[in-house]
């Protein structure tokens, strides 16, 4: 019969990080950081359409006014399209909100004669 030596197990003095832990991190790290993503969609949205309600209440604008509204739709796309790049945001939910925004712009233009949709034949 072959004797049975005992076996001595070495149990490390640290040991590793819980893998489960380390995604906790970055799960958490990533929800903050797209939160404060989506935060910026939000707020830059209602900021364009603020602006758009405030000029389609107005009683004598000029085209020129739309410039500036114009200039805060580009920025609400180039961070909607950020977003969407970093996966923040569905590329489908980023094509809504851009959508949304050149809806009600083009509603403010038709609102005020300064656009006439062509007639459907």
């Amino acid at each position: 019969m072959p004797s049975r030596r005992p076996v001595a197990l070495v149990v490390a003095a640290s040991k590793k990080p819980d893998s489960a832990a380390k995604r906790a991190r970055q799960a958490e790290k990533r929800r903050i950081y797209n939160r404060s993503h989506k935060s910026e969609i939000t707020t830059r949205m209602k900021k364009v359409f603020e602006a758009l309600a405030k000029l389609k209440k107005a009683t004598s604008p000029s085209p020129e006014d739309l410039i500036t509204i114009e200039k805060m739709i580009a920025e609400a796309y180039s961070s909607i399209d950020k977003a969407v790049k970093v996966g923040t945001l569905h590329r489908n939910t980023g094509a809504h909100r851009k959508s949304r925004l050149a809806r009600r712009k083009k509603s403010v233009e038709i609102h005020h004669g300064w656009y006439k949709p062509a007639m459907a034949a």
